[in-house]
């Protein structure tokens, strides 16, 4: 009886090793879902270029959305703030536009030089920027051209 209850503990305690490998390799190929995170307003190059000195505030507000900041020392000035990141702290796409008016008219604004456009701010959160472009372009390039 004890012979045959050592084999079953020696037995056992194989079978746990064996598992506890084979558990470690699949845990260590399965990463967890990790989400992806926008925050603020979300500002395209296609918007920056409807902007043009002397618009009034509420068309500023039409073109580009409500600004993220509004401070009340600054009352000249709008912030508009954007980020997106994967999982707990990769931070993929951080912007930041400033907006500054003169008596409630379009004065200037800062930050908005490398935007990126509706479709490739999509793509970045996609995560398939290349396979989207390329089905982009063949898309284009079937598509039959008006006039020629």
């Amino acid at each position: 009886m004890r012979r045959s209850m050592a084999i079953a503990c020696a037995t056992l305690l194989t079978a746990c090793s064996t598992y506890d490998s084979t558990t470690q390799r699949i845990v260590q190929r399965i990463t967890p879902y990790q989400i992806t995170i926008v925050q603020g307003n979300f500002i395209s190059r296609e918007a920056i270029a409807k902007l043009h000195a002397g618009m009034g505030r509420e068309q500023v507000r039409a073109v580009l959305g409500t600004p993220l900041v509004t401070d009340m020392f600054h009352s000249e000035q709008w912030d508009y703030i954007f980020y997106f990141k994967r999982g707990a702290n990769t931070v993929v796409q951080q912007r930041h536009l400033v907006v500054y008016f003169e008596r409630d008219c379009l004065l200037r604004w800062a930050g908005g030089e490398d935007f990126p456009s509706e479709y490739e701010l999509l793509a970045e959160i996609d995560g398939d920027r290349h396979a989207n472009t390329r089905s982009k372009q063949g898309a284009a390039a079937a598509s039959p051209r008006v006039g020629s």
